[in-house]
């Protein structure tokens, strides 16, 4: 099977049931923090320094269709972290004109599998991002994850990378200011 980047899956991590809940863990952990507002908390306890967050959305055509010259994917996200750091003071600095008033975000995270990589751990999850804000503005985001966890010395997992292929071809949501 392979994954969204044509990569070839590894194999199931051995005592995956406590692996696999310590990994839900931090997953439920992490939709917690963003879904609290608590940005700062997530980047600086769960991130790696060394992170490559990545996020993007597929060309989709017709199957008959000829595939056009140049990318298939449309890159939404490349970030580090200090890409990361400077979302998060933007939101603190309260200059984020479209989050005020606030967003009421739920993340939702299923389909775990968890298998053993050389970097670490690599995740795949199906995730869904509830967004609203006032009476009128609900939209739903709909995407997969593939994550490469690693264990920091101390014996915490962090996100060392992430890639979101995001399900919709144009954002149909007013911004993705938030983390997914």
């Amino acid at each position: 099977m392979k994954n969204a980047l044509g990569q070839t899956q590894p194999s199931p991590a051995p005592g995956v049931g406590s692996l696999r809940d310590e990994v839900e863990a931090f997953l439920y952990r992490e939709s917690r923090l963003l879904d609290t507002d608590r940005q700062r908390e997530w980047l600086e306890t769960m991130v790696s320094e060394k992170v490559h967050y990545h996020v993007f959305s597929r060309q989709l055509r017709l199957r008959k269709d000829r595939a056009v010259s140049g990318p298939d994917n449309v890159e939404i996200y490349d970030e580090d972290y200090a890409m990361l750091d400077a979302r998060v003071r933007q939101i603190e600095s309260g200059m984020q004109w479209r989050i005020d008033p606030p967003e009421r975000l739920r993340h939702i995270v299923s389909n775990v599998e968890v298998f053993e990589c050389d970097e670490g751990l690599q995740v795949y999850s199906n995730c869904i991002v509830i967004r609203n804000r006032r009476l009128y503005e609900e939209d739903t985001y709909v995407y997969g994850r593939d994550d490469i966890l690693c264990r920091c010395p101390d014996g915490n997992l962090r996100l060392l990378r992430r890639v979101i292929d995001y399900d919709q071809r144009v954002i149909s949501g007013r911004n993705l200011l938030f983390f997914l």
